[in-house]
């Protein structure tokens, strides 16, 4: 799921190919390790012009000519280009020896045009999910007998704060698109256990919203513990609305934990896969 964050014009172009902009040059950062796999890092740039931006443009912004280092403080390596046609961006920066493990600091160095970006993570500990029960769904205070919304238990022993974003999609669906919530956090959460209630919205064109839980379809989720750095980045940007692509202003600061003015992050995330079908009853 390369769909959401391509800051500024790569973040919109996953909604049309013609978009309106005003950004200048910046790089824009995604990158992520997880527990027992190689660290992917995506690098964009925004495109420093006023006017129509298309697929071509979009594809031009991805950055190649990147040195990028990565070290777990026992080993450091370069990483190396890679190309996934199923993603966007289809090129991105993988690592080849160093893979996420608990307890670990992971640094990270880009380097473009003599220009350093760095940063450091670690992982957070996988979510608990105790129990899924499926809710009535109502809608303008109608009952909608062929669909559900999600209600997650989560196990919630661990009494620091911890960070969340949630992924959603039908088994037909390519693409992982965002929950509602997508993000969440622990913090006023004091009990051992607690609800979480995930739905999953299609806005339409005509602002019709769908709601696409229906019953007998199968549905997958992601349920990532991320850094409260990348919780921040996202906050920052509205992540936390289903329509924060269409309605962020980026105008406002946007938090990021890589240096020298990069936008997004550098995260240690945990993933819990769900799947199930939506009953009847």
């Amino acid at each position: 799921m390369k769909k959401f964050i391509f800051l500024l014009i790569i973040l919109s172009s996953c909604i049309d190919n013609e978009i309106d902009a005003s950004f200048s040059d910046q790089l824009t950062v995604e990158g992520a390790i997880m527990e027992n796999r190689f660290a992917e890092i995506y690098l964009t740039n925004s495109l420093p012009f006023d006017g129509i931006i298309d697929s071509l443009e979009v594809a031009k912004s991805i950055e190649t000519k990147a040195k990028v280092e990565l070290s777990n403080g026992e080993v450091t390596e370069i990483l190396t280009l890679k190309r996934e046609d199923s993603k966007f961006p289809f090129l991105f920066y993988r690592s080849n020896i160093i893979k996420g493990e608990l307890g670990k600091q992971y640094d990270l160095s880009i380097t473009i045009r003599d220009k350093v970006f760095t940063s450091k993570t670690t992982l957070p500990e996988k979510l608990e999910v105790l129990e899924i029960d499926f809710l009535k769904s109502i809608k303008d205070g109608v009952n909608q007998p062929d669909h559900r919304d999600i209600k997650l238990t989560i196990n919630n022993n661990v009494k620091s704060v911890r960070y969340f974003k949630v992924l959603i999609k039908n088994e037909k669906e390519a693409k992982f698109s965002f929950a509602k919530p997508f993000i969440f956090n622990t913090e006023n959460f004091s009990t051992d256990t607690f609800p979480l209630i995930v739905t999953y919205v299609e806005i339409k064109k005509d602002g019709e919203r769908e709601n696409k839980l229906k019953v007998n379809e199968v549905i997958e989720l992601q349920l990532i513990a991320i850094t409260k750095e990348q919780f921040d980045f996202w906050k920052s940007i509205k992540g936390d609305e289903s329509t924060f692509i269409g309605n962020s202003s980026f105008s406002n600061e946007i938090i990021s934990n890589v240096s020298n003015g990069a936008f997004g992050y550098w995260s240690g995330e945990n993933v819990v896969f769900k799947k199930f079908i939506i009953p009847q009853n």
